[in-house]
């Protein structure tokens, strides 16, 4: 893979911290400690400079949003020489933190005004090119618990880059994540689908650390969070010293299978040394992997948008046209098509992605010499979908959901996908002659992952989690493939995603939940299958096939007796272990659901 410079641009972002940058209150004794933080993209890095002061909300005169610092301050007295505290709201992140600056600041810390939604990396719109303090933001809990201090006494802050003699840390980049964020139930067996946790740490103090533990557990919830249950626990010891600036190895715990079917599974990450670390607020990392019926993604997934997950958007220098591309691979890809295509786009600040057009495609790869690189002439275009955003559309951010067409047939449904096929590429295409930006997951960082492969010799193509075209065939337009590379130092989860749907009959409607809902369960099964359903519109009979992956009948049950609620149960113990798909017929038509057989 080739290595691309990038250009970046960030808009209102999931928090992303570098080693050492901290936000640390000195006094009051129940305050004391490091705590999670923002960063901008204005103002004086926090890499670049270490400041201490007593902090100080600011004073506009408004009255009620008087500390949102929207107006110049009144309290300049009480500012010069301090760190402002402001509240978010109501104006740009750069006006109330230049705002703060003129009035004497030495930095700048922004409350988040929501509680529970964490921190975000702040853009600086039209004042933060004239911010020269640091900046940062805390969130909701902080703020409160900081400003009820306030009113006994001071509070004592340093932000930037400080070193204390004790000090390991982890972040996103530093551990293991699942191949996939997001993955579909049909394609997770023990065979294909095993995540390794694993973690390695940063030495950011200025002694040298010894006797590194790293522990994980991972919590299984449903999709909307609710039944949390501990499902794997595990921990190990690095016997080795890391130098100061310096970086463990990788230590990796027991593999992983997700066995309890559809849901959510939060892994969370300690890291530890055998000296007390002082800034123990980057000690712990949290990620999470979803299996869904039918969704696969490289990054994660935002479950209150039912979106994949963006902390940061991507351009390639220079503007033009250019393609960021995902890979899936579909061990159980028998009966399946390519539904639907996923992401966010952005334009450049300041403008708005009125008629800017994008193009979505899907490419069949066949990797005919086993080599695990991708030539040119081992990928086929099978899918494809074209889209301009209106002359008149007002925002700055595109959300797109595109339906996929057959590439040869340019109908639906989408592409039927070859079992045979080493992977599949989908791929998001910006063709206009400006410059476009699109969704990345830097939450969900693949890059122990790819260095556990390469270490195993394991590595392939498809196991990046994205990677960027600009060089298209002047013929056919297809991407050079040869070409496609990374940008510098990113692993992150294009946030990409793709929906799968089983083949339907091409004699048969295939309806929705308006006729009626369907669900399943347990999935997967060692022993039995239940379905419920939900009747929206009355139907003399209900029909249910379960059939295997290449379309064979196994069972075929015929009820004439429907109620407004029906449970049947199954029993599939017999069946050898795979993929299979339960089919419900109704006189509307038929809904079909695949599960796997443990």
């Amino acid at each position: 893979m080739k290595i691309f410079t990038t250009t970046i641009l960030s808009l209102f972002l999931a928090l992303t911290m570098a080693n050492a940058q901290v936000v640390y209150v000195n006094s009051p004794a129940e305050l004391v400690g490091g705590y999670t933080f923002g960063t901008g993209d204005f103002g004086t890095q926090l890499t670049d400079t270490v400041i201490t002061a007593d902090a100080v909300f600011v004073d506009d005169g408004s009255g009620e949003t008087a500390t949102q610092g929207c107006g110049a301050a009144v309290n300049g007295a009480e500012l010069e020489g301090k760190i402002a505290l402001v509240d978010r709201g109501s104006c740009q992140f750069g006006t109330k933190c230049l705002n703060a600056e003129m009035a004497g600041a030495i930095g700048v810390i922004i409350f988040n005004n929501q509680p529970g939604v964490g921190v975000i990396n702040m853009a600086g719109g039209n004042d933060g090119g004239m911010v020269t303090v640091p900046v940062a933001m805390l969130d909701y809990e902080a703020g409160q618990a900081i400003r009820t201090a306030l009113e006994s006494g001071a509070v004592n802050i340093t932000m930037g880059n400080l070193v204390l003699p004790n000090d390991i840390g982890a972040g996103a980049p530093n551990v293991m994540v699942a191949p996939y964020g997001v993955v579909p139930i049909d394609q997770v067996t023990a065979e294909n689908f095993t995540f390794v946790p694993g973690a390695n740490m940063v030495n950011n103090g200025s002694n040298a650390a010894s006797n590194l533990n790293v522990s994980a557990t991972i919590e299984y919830a449903e999709l909307d969070g609710s039944n949390p249950t501990e499902v794997y626990s595990e921990a190990g010891m690095l016997d080795e010293t890391i130098d100061p600036d310096s970086t463990s190895s990788l230590l990796t715990l027991a593999g992983f299978t997700p066995a309890n079917g559809i849901g959510r599974y939060t892994t969370t990450y300690q890291v530890a040394s055998d000296s007390t670390d002082q800034l123990n607020f980057d000690n712990s990392v949290t990620t999470t992997f979803a299996v869904t019926d039918s969704i696969y993604c490289k990054g994660g997934w935002d479950f209150a948008a039912g979106r994949p997950n963006v902390t940061i958007y991507y351009s390639v220098g220079g503007g033009g046209v250019f393609e960021m591309i995902s890979s899936f691979k579909f061990p159980n890809g028998s009966g399946l098509r390519i539904d639907t295509i996923i992401v966010d786009v952005l334009s450049p600040s300041g403008s708005t992605l009125a008629g800017e057009p994008f193009e979505a495609y899907v490419y069949e790869w066949n990797d005919a010499d086993e080599d695990g690189l991708i030539a040119n002439t081992e990928v086929l275009t099978v899918g494809v979908s074209t889209v301009a955003f209106p002359d008149t559309f007002p925002d700055q951010v595109g959300e797109l959901t595109l339906p996929i067409i057959d590439f040869n047939t340019f109908s639906e449904p989408g592409p039927v996908v070859n079992p045979d096929a080493t992977s599949y590429f989908v791929g998001i295409r910006y063709t206009g002659e400006g410059q476009a930006f699109i969704g990345v997951d830097e939450s969900y960082s693949h890059q122990q992952y790819i260095e556990f492969l390469t270490a195993n010799e394991a590595l392939t193509d498809a196991d990046f989690p994205y990677f960027v075209v600009s060089s298209f065939d002047p013929g056919n337009n297809s991407p050079d493939f040869e070409t496609a590379g990374l940008f510098t130092d990113v692993f992150a989860g294009l946030a990409l995603a793709i929906k799968t749907a089983p083949i339907a009959s091409s004699t048969e409607d295939v309806v929705g939940a308006e006729t009626f809902e369907m669900d399943i369960f347990p999935n997967p099964t060692a022993e039995k299958l239940t379905t419920n359903l939900t009747f929206k519109e009355s139907t003399s009979f209900v029909e249910y096939n379960i059939t295997s992956a290449n379309g064979q009948v196994l069972l075929r049950q015929r009820d004439s007796s429907v109620g407004e609620r029906e449970q049947a149960e199954f029993n599939v113990e017999a069946l050898p272990a795979g993929q299979y798909f339960l089919m419900i017929r109704t006189e509307q038509g038929i809904q079909t659901m695949p599960f796997v057989k443990k």
